[in-house]
């Protein structure tokens, strides 16, 4: 479990292919960065599905090198992996919790078939007995994975656009402590908006 963690994790860093790919539309951004009001629709849409017994709040935060905007639980530190991060210390939000946000390359970053790439980086590892898929869908510009595993959360969000460098990812692990909130992580992932492809 946890070296399929720390995997998900490493294939975040594994852009190191600076400058920055064409523009462009779809569902999930390119383009103009987002106002402060449709940021702050954003965080709203997530945090309306925390429930009030959790202290868990949202905000809206320019992900690498301005590439993407996460919507990513407030507080939370960085660790080793860029784009991760995890409960403060001493969190009673659970040890595997985390959450995650960032582009992948699959290797030089050129455009390559995405839903394939993401297939194999990011959701293959759901298709053991271990996981019960909750939800499998098909986005306009990608694909989430919701996963079950004993007492715990996987959530997978890949954001692609056919001729792309790269592709965008959301992932989230959350513990028993914090399953109650799942559906405001997945909504935080829907609402990762793309700015440069």
């Amino acid at each position: 479990m946890l070296r399929r963690s720390l995997v998900a994790g490493m294939a975040l860093v594994a852009v190191g292919c600076g400058g920055k790919g064409e523009g462009g539309g779809g569902g999930g951004g390119g383009g103009p960065a987002p106002d402060d009001g449709a940021k702050a629709a954003a965080v709203k849409a997530a945090q309306d599905k925390v429930p009030k017994e959790l202290a868990i709040t949202f905000e809206a935060v320019n992900g690498e090198k301005d590439r993407h905007l996460a919507i990513q639980p407030k507080g939370w530190e960085t660790g080793v992996i860029p784009g991760r991060l995890k409960p403060p210390a001493g969190s009673p939000l659970g040890f595997m919790t985390s959450f995650a946000t960032g582009s992948n390359c699959d290797g030089d970053c050129t455009a390559k078939d995405w839903a394939k790439v993401a297939d194999s980086v990011e959701f293959a590892g759901f298709a053991g007995s271990a996981f019960k898929i909750e939800k499998d869908e098909k986005l306009p510009d990608g694909r989430l994975v919701v996963a079950k595993q004993e007492d715990r959360v996987d959530i997978a969000l890949a954001r692609w656009k056919e001729g792309a460098s790269r592709y965008y990812v959301c992932r989230v692990t959350l513990d028993r402590e914090v399953l109650a909130a799942a559906a405001a992580f997945e909504e935080a992932c829907r609402q990762m908006k793309v700015l440069d492809w």
